[in-house]
């Protein structure tokens, strides 16, 4: 009678991260140890685990019993004669190379590593089989992919962070951060599971500017000496859409040869099939530069609605972002709307009455502004409409400025020639825009009336602060024809005091001596006449050169024109009648010359500041 010895073969790279061994040769031995009893026969792998050495394997030839291969699943098989039926075996293995290691010739001598001894109790219901999984440990397995094989890996998971639902289909990219450049090591694409997995060996991160003839990893410890692993930062996107943007600063540092990571994205994607999520619902930020918080941070709005730690009004479009679902767990819809208050308080106290709230995004007029809220992505690419992108657009609000997405997502579906039922067949992406708002609809202050260089802005002409309160509001819509609706939390979000402004800078700049006539040569000391001014100043400067640079230099007789990266909202201008230009006759030459005044508001979209305003120039020609 036959008995039949049937296992698994597999190595651990992770907890959760495993690989058959296929191809393996598997050795069955008599136990090495004859003074071994039967009942001590099952140990412990980790106390048996080893690499057989030469002279071991030589002196247990004897001792082999039969020998077989490991199918593409890590499966083998063994008869075992009826006289070893009461018999412990040693299971071994010859490992030449491993699952999805770098592409090279096997190792010439392959290690033999024992696994276990084992007593096998033969199951006679199921003609006498016996069925052995045996999993190597990931701190055995991992050190002999990498220490003999050169084979490095990274298994990880890809979620959404607040409800830890599995991202699949996204590319996952592994770079190293290194001294001289960043190597890339590898991308993956997500399971349903929201695993991936990548493969790569030590020659690419080792990579330098004269690679292949030098290789090292460059990546200096202290005093510069290198160390051995690489520092492992993610990348990952979703129908161009970015998931995980980590840079340097978010490096693993020289990880080991398997590295598990969990990464998360606050970036929802829901399955077209069954849009309900049950993350919250949030207004978070203004574009990507600031929250939508008073607080102590750097993108934290101050108790004077000042954004940022550059203290910028807000200007132009300015995105409203965070996460909203498309429908609530009980397969209502969620509408949101932006309400905007004249009256204000300060940032952390209580808010403004809601009363004051009179002016609503998608009613009020021209507040609204199109933008992309989503994205739709299909599952299945067929190369037409595989990317469809989701625009705001004003029918997708009702009467009172609630704004529906999914009205945006079936008009965006109807316009591209699909059905709604065709959904289904596309991932969702939140494009963190929940809507853009034009804040030069709500700004009403008059540009400064024009006035000649030099001469100072006067009180009742400058331009006022303007500041506005912010409020989001979130409901699931029940029955929308008898008004029936929850609220859902994060509704009720008010920012007290938002600065905006949309006046540009006023520059003013005129050269005295030539004020007799543009197009005559000037000569002798030379003086400038200059007025700049805005609510907001960041930073002003007068510049002058002449054709061949050999002047090139920033006039400085006025500190006020060296100002630079101004947070002081009581500095917001100056005027000069008179500065001088020149020491003559020593530092001008006969030439053509430019004088160029400069200057920037504290001006932010969310996205950018605002960058120089000018320049404001002078041309004329000096006679030495």
């Amino acid at each position: 009678m036959e008995f039949k010895f049937k296992g698994t073969l597999c190595g651990h790279l992770c907890e959760d991260c495993t690989e058959p061994l296929y191809g393996m040769e598997v050795l069955l031995y008599l136990p090495w140890k004859r003074e071994m009893v039967a009942e001590n026969a099952a140990t412990n792998a980790k106390d048996t685990f080893r690499i057989v050495s030469k002279k071991e394997g030589n002196e247990r030839k004897d001792l082999l019993i039969d020998r077989t291969f490991t199918d593409e699943n890590g499966n083998f098989e063994f008869l075992i004669d009826e006289k070893y039926q009461n018999t412990a075996f040693d299971i071994d293995f010859y490992c030449g190379n491993v699952p999805k290691g770098p592409k090279k010739e096997s190792l010439r001598e392959p290690l033999q590593i024992h696994l276990s001894t084992v007593m096998p109790e033969y199951n006679e219901l199921n003609k006498f089989v016996y069925d052995w999984r045996h999993c190597i440990a990931n701190k055995w397995w991992c050190y002999i992919r990498g220490h003999y094989f050169d084979a490095w890996v990274i298994c990880g998971h890809l979620r959404n962070c607040d409800t830890g639902k599995p991202i699949d289909n996204a590319i996952v990219t592994a770079w190293d951060a290194d001294f001289l450049t960043d190597d890339n090591l590898g991308s993956a694409t997500t399971d349903s599971f929201g695993h991936f997995r990548i493969d790569y060996n030590s020659s690419t991160f080792k990579k330098t500017f004269l690679s292949p003839w030098i290789n090292a990893e460059t990546d200096p410890g202290p005093g510069l000496n290198f160390q051995s692993g690489p520092d492992v930062y993610f990348k990952a996107e979703l129908g161009g859409v970015t998931l995980i943007d980590e840079n340097k600063t978010n490096s693993r540092k020289n990880v080991g040869y398997c590295l598990c990571v969990n990464l998360c994205s606050k970036i929802n994607v829901s399955d077209g099939g069954d849009p309900t999520e049950p993350f919250p619902s949030s207004w978070t930020g203004i574009g990507n530069a600031f929250s939508s918080s008073f607080g102590p941070n750097s993108y934290d709005f101050d108790v004077d609605g000042y954004a940022g730690s550059g203290k910028y009004a807000l200007s132009g479009t300015v995105r409203l972002t965070g996460q909203a679902a498309l429908k609530s767990s009980s397969g209502n819809r969620i509408e949101y709307r932006f309400r905007v208050s004249d009256v204000t308080t300060n940032n952390g106290t209580p808010s403004p009455a809601i009363g004051n709230f009179t002016k609503i995004v998608g009613v009020t007029s021209n507040l609204f502004a199109s933008s992309v809220v989503s994205k739709l992505t299909k599952k299945v690419p067929t190369g037409t409409n595989d990317d469809l992108f989701v625009y705001s657009d004003q029918t997708d609000f009702d009467a009172d400025g609630w704004f529906d997405v999914n009205n945006a997502i079936e008009r965006t579906l109807l316009n591209a020639g699909f059905t709604i039922s065709d959904l289904n067949l596309f991932w969702i992406i939140d494009e963190d825009t929940l809507i853009s708002m034009n804040t030069a609809a709500l700004t009403s202050a008059p540009n400064v009336p024009n006035s000649a260089p030099g001469v100072p802005i006067a009180a009742a002409n400058k331009i006022p602060i303007e500041k506005f309160a912010l409020r989001f509001e979130i409901r699931e819509v029940v029955d929308k024809v008898n008004n029936i609706f929850n609220v859902v939390p994060g509704n009720g979000k008010t920012l007290n005091s938002v600065i905006m402004n949309n006046n540009p800078v006023f520059m003013k700049l005129s050269i005295t001596e030539l004020e007799a006539g543009l197009c005559n040569p000037i000569s002798g000391t030379l003086h400038a006449k200059y007025t700049v001014y805005h609510p907001h100043l960041a930073s002003s400067s007068l510049h002058l050169n002449n054709n061949s640079y050999s002047v090139n230099r920033d006039i400085t007789g006025d500190g006020f024109l060296t100002l630079a990266n101004n947070t002081n909202p009581l500095i917001d201008g100056n005027a000069n009648s008179s500065i001088q230009l020149n020491n003559p006759p020593n530092d001008m030459t006969r030439c053509t010359y430019a004088l160029n005044l400069y200057a920037r508001a504290r001006l932010h979209n969310g996205e950018n500041a605002w960058s120089d305003s000018g320049p404001i120039p002078q041309i004329f020609f000096y006679e030495a």
